[in-house]
């Protein structure tokens, strides 16, 4: 038989469930916010859910007008 091959450790992948768990943690507390702001401020809610709407019709407007003048 030939020479014993030594082969150097294999390295170990990063471990990865730290980072998903932190993720998965602020993603609920984001969530948990925001449907507690829903429910003790319905009307500031709905009013930031109106300005937002309209921001980005605004915005949509300005797209279709830039891309028209290209035509």
């Amino acid at each position: 038989m030939g020479p014993a091959v030594r082969t150097a450790p294999s390295a170990r992948p990063p471990d990865t469930t730290a980072e998903v768990t932190v993720k998965k943690v602020l993603t609920w507390l984001a969530l948990a916010f925001v449907v507690f702001y829903v429910i003790s401020a319905p009307e500031s809610s709905a009013d930031f859910v109106r300005t937002a709407g309209h921001a980005l019709g605004d915005a949509a407007s300005s797209l279709a007008s830039f891309f028209e003048s290209l035509a």
